[in-house]
């Protein structure tokens, strides 16, 4: 009977408000359009979709930032983030934009490029703090020349003197370059070793890089070579190409909860599972057609970029491609998608979380909540009077706690 009344009493708490244990809040963050929306991962889950606008872009708010690619997020428990930000270039150049949780900028990391019109994209921190951020270089089949590019600390300050940015074309001086060869650089992955994974796809492929790493800019720190540019280059990497994952136009990139890699194929539609080798275990996207065939369609979208949140749930961006191979380009329609997964793990059709968007393309996860999420259902008034009755109305209560 106690383990009867302890059940109810639990129950009754939940459906009060005062659950025993605070669920994760979290918010799905991507680039859209030069803006950076919100998505509360609770209405995801439980409709209505509760959303906002974080950073509006700069056409439409004076105070407002061009936002795109993967969102980071700190690992010391400030809530600050990395996007790629590129307002005004060339004049500051593109670079990422250091950002507290409430959107404000406090700083820029802007790098040297073989571009113009750079496309800063991916990004990924260490459990120590130590930044990694891709940029795409030659969007197209051309010349190989996206970089991968590895940041050291202080990262809350801005490029050239004191005072003197946005008014300055002066890169940073904290960065060392760790390739710079990348055929179209994508979206980067941190596995549990400290290997970066970077996906390339013009070059059809995703990279490997391992430590160690270069410690500083210096030279003495493994980071004693220069590019084309005189830009600080590392001495040498482990790098390598994941053969076995095959050929194909690789884009996004994220780490499941198992620790395997999640890969999207923008092209074929497809986002496989990978383990950290390359190897691929399953299909999680599978669609019988996509754009590369003749009058094909990607039914399921063109994913772009990943995320998983701490469910384990996969979410995609679709940038709706249009057109027939080789002349594709972004629809009206980019979505964001979502694939759960059932109790055998087992990946279940996608859905779509939001429609109607402008060239989504890179996402993240952050903590946070923006409220306004569905209420528990309550209990009818007959379940606290039935609670009621048995603690206090009848005595049997204490009648049977006494007895053994």
């Amino acid at each position: 009977m106690r383990a009867i009344l302890l059940t109810l009493a639990t129950i009754l708490c939940i459906h009060s408000g005062a659950a025993p244990a605070a669920a994760v809040q979290e918010l799905l963050v991507g680039a859209e359009g030069n803006r950076l929306r919100r998505y509360d991962i609770d209405t995801i889950k439980n409709p209505p979709l509760n959303e906002d606008i974080l950073i509006e872009r700069a056409s439409i708010d004076p105070n407002g930032r061009d936002i795109n690619g993967q969102i980071c997020l700190f690992p010391d428990g400030s809530g600050r983030f990395i996007a790629g930000e590129d307002t005004g270039q060339p004049t500051p150049p593109a670079g990422w934009g250091v950002f507290e949780a409430d959107g404000t900028q406090v700083g820029k990391l802007t790098a040297t490029y073989f571009v113009s019109g750079a496309e800063p994209f991916g990004c990924v921190f260490d459990p120590s703090g130590i930044l990694f951020t891709s940029e795409v270089g030659e969007q197209g089949f051309g010349t190989p020349n996206g970089q991968l590019i590895l940041w050291f600390p202080p990262y809350d300050q801005f490029p050239g003197l004191p005072g003197e940015y946005p008014n300055s074309n002066e890169p940073s001086t904290n960065f060392c370059k760790l390739a710079v060869d990348i055929g179209t650089a994508g979206s980067l992955a941190l596995d549990a070793q400290g290997r970066v994974y970077i996906s390339s796809s013009s070059g059809l492929a995703v990279h490997r890089f391992s430590p160690p790493f270069p410690t500083s800019p210096d030279p003495d720190d493994g980071c004693g070579d220069t590019d084309a540019l005189g830009s600080p280059l590392a001495d040498s990497v482990n790098r390598e190409t994941l053969s076995a994952m095959g050929a194909t136009t690789f884009t996004g990139l994220a780490i499941a909860r198992n620790g395997n890699l999640y890969a999207a194929s923008i092209l074929t539609g497809e986002i496989g599972e990978y383990d950290p080798n390359g190897n691929l275990v399953r299909m999680i996207l599978d669609p019988n057609e996509s754009l590369l065939d003749p009058n094909g369609t990607n039914p399921f979208g063109t994913p772009q970029g990943l995320a998983v949140d701490s469910d384990g749930t996969l979410y995609y961006t679709d940038l709706d491609l249009v057109g027939t191979f080789p002349s594709l380009g972004p629809g009206p329609n980019g979505k964001i998608w979502r694939i759960r997964f059932d109790g055998a793990n087992h990946p279940q059709t996608p859905q779509i979380v939001r429609q109607g968007l402008a060239f989504p393309d890179g996402l993240g996860v952050l903590p946070g909540d923006l409220g306004n999420n569905p209420p528990v259902p309550a209990l009818p008034s007959w379940a606290f009077a039935l609670l009621a009755w048995l603690l206090l109305g009848t005595g049997f209560w204490r009648l049977r706690v006494g007895r053994r």
